[in-house]
């Protein structure tokens, strides 16, 4: 009995030894993010995607700012026909402004960006001759023919279709992740 009563006296010395409250020290935990850190964008490369970006978003700003809501009705043959000349004009003007900053921008830093241009520039371009081609016949036509209207409006419509899906410039290079660090960096993206 003895041997018990001095075993608990020691047990009860050591735990009075270790103090209140003290735990064991924490084992070392490593933490590693589960995301990857975004590259650096090389900057010839962000110049491209920022100049590709700038040149598909400055048509969307240009075009919601020049078609604004429509105006007074036309009320003769002649003045729909100026209006609807006007229209093809306006769409030949912005699409052919931005196949000529598309073709101004430098080599494509990776064949991806090269297709994704390619296929903006050939949209872009469809459209363009299509409305300025509809233009030059309307133009050509007597003013009040209204034989001249219909073949001008099924244009009208044919040039904006022409360009439909094209006014996000960054998903078609989301398989290239350079790209997309670049489109990320890149301002004209950011519209």
């Amino acid at each position: 009995m003895r041997i018990a009563v001095g075993l608990l006296g020691v047990g009860l010395a050591l735990t009075a030894c270790t103090g209140p409250g003290a735990e064991p020290a924490a084992p070392t935990v490593t933490v590693t993010s589960p995301f990857p850190v975004a590259p650096t964008a090389d900057p010839a490369v962000l110049s491209w995607v920022d100049g590709f970006c700038s040149a598909i978003n400055g048509y969307r700003v240009r075009n919601n700012a020049e078609t604004g809501p429509p105006g007074a009705p036309p009320t003769t043959v002649a003045e729909a026909q100026k209006a609807l000349s006007a229209q093809l004009g306006g769409i030949a003007n912005r699409t052919g402004e931005v196949v000529d900053k598309l073709a101004a921008l430098p080599p494509a830093p990776e064949p991806l960006a090269e297709q994704v241009r390619t296929a903006f520039v050939t949209k872009f371009t469809t459209s363009r001759d299509r409305a300025a081609s509809a233009k030059t016949e309307l133009d050509r036509a007597k003013p009040g023919d209204q034989a001249s209207q219909d073949p001008a409006g099924d244009a009208l419509d044919l040039a904006q279709k022409d360009i439909d899906g094209v006014y996000d410039p960054v998903a078609p290079l989301a398989e290239s992740p350079q790209l997309m660090a670049a489109a990320a960096a890149a301002p004209g993206c950011k519209a």
